[in-house]
């Protein structure tokens, strides 16, 4: 048993590199945690080196994702241009003080690293993490004038939920065998089965009496 359930628990979560991307994507667009995370964990796990270039394969796939919104018709918006133009009168060169040239540096430097609405948000810091019942998909809403195409693809990827099974299913050695009894029942004992499980579950206290009167009225026709 201890057997298969490893080799089940392997064919999705064995290897970093066989992992469904998205889920290092969503990380990634997580403000709290960004891809600092992912090469965190790798770091504590694998190593520096394969902490480094998964880093950059995940980098590459949250690239692409953003090119391709970047690119859709239903995203339209121009991202600042990397090198800002500064248009001065030739009378005011002369009092162009050391402080605005700094400034000024500091602006093209950085428009030039941070060239796409991806690096600018990996290289702003991170959120804290204390704050309790922090949302998300609220803070990609709230800073969507400034990510615009990002917060579309948050959107879309941190609401998408993430597939589930049951445990007893997952690790069954039987496999889905459907047995004679369970596929031998009528539509109305699943309909009866069905209730009955509902009711037994419910938080309501049933009265069976009340339940068994109305049946009978039913039965009969009664029940207004």
């Amino acid at each position: 048993m201890a057997f298969d359930m490893k080799k089940k628990f392997d064919t999705y979560w064995g290897k970093g590199d066989k992992i469904n991307f998205l889920l290092y994507v969503a990380v990634a667009l997580d403000p709290r945690f960004k891809l600092r995370w992912v090469k965190f964990c790798y770091i504590k796990t694998k190593g520096k080196e394969v902490a480094e270039g998964m880093e950059k394969r995940v980098k590459g796939v949250l690239d692409k994702l953003y090119d391709a919104y970047a690119n859709d018709g239903e995203v339209r918006v121009q991202v600042a241009s990397a090198t800002p133009s500064v248009v001065m009168d030739e009378d005011c060169d002369d009092r162009l003080t050391l402080a605005s040239e700094f400034d000024t540096y500091l602006e093209q430097e950085y428009s030039s690293v941070c060239s796409s609405e991806v690096d600018k948000y990996l290289n702003d810091l991170c959120e804290r993490k204390d704050i309790p019942d922090f949302d998300v998909l609220l803070w990609w809403k709230n800073n969507s004038n400034k990510y615009p195409i990002l917060s579309q693809l948050a959107r879309d990827v941190l609401a998408m939920p993430v597939s589930t099974v049951a445990s007893e299913s997952a690790f069954s050695t039987g496999g889905r065998v459907l047995d004679p009894f369970r596929s031998s029942l009528s539509p109305s004992m699943v309909d009866t089965l069905v209730c009955t499980q509902n009711w037994l579950l419910s938080t309501v206290p049933i009265s069976l009496r009340q339940a068994m009167d109305k049946v009978e009225d039913l039965e009969r026709g009664n029940l207004m």
